[in-house]
């Protein structure tokens, strides 16, 4: 069996394409180098450009059920892979 694959040659690779990278390729492309950007998935699909842009917070002024639990519960808690994570 016979792998194929290719090779690419850059000045800098980036690891990532979130908003971080993306803006250290441009600056490093900027410089005159030759800039390869690797990611997971597919480009501009990074969470940057995937978040929502604002601020949420939980006052609890509105309804006493909306508080600073649930809150931390649906953001944080039940999206961590590791559900001890958030405790810690």
């Amino acid at each position: 069996m016979t792998e194929w694959y290719e090779v690419h040659e850059h000045d800098v690779l980036v690891i990532g394409d979130g908003g971080a990278g993306l803006r250290a390729a441009i600056a490093a492309a900027e410089a005159g180098v030759s800039v390869g950007v690797v990611c997971k998935s597919l480009l501009g699909k990074a969470h940057t450009v995937m978040a929502e842009g604002g601020i949420a917070a939980a006052l609890g002024n509105l309804d006493p059920k909306d508080n600073w639990e649930v809150h931390f519960d649906d953001t944080i808690a039940r999206r961590s892979a590791d559900q001890r994570l958030p405790h810690v």
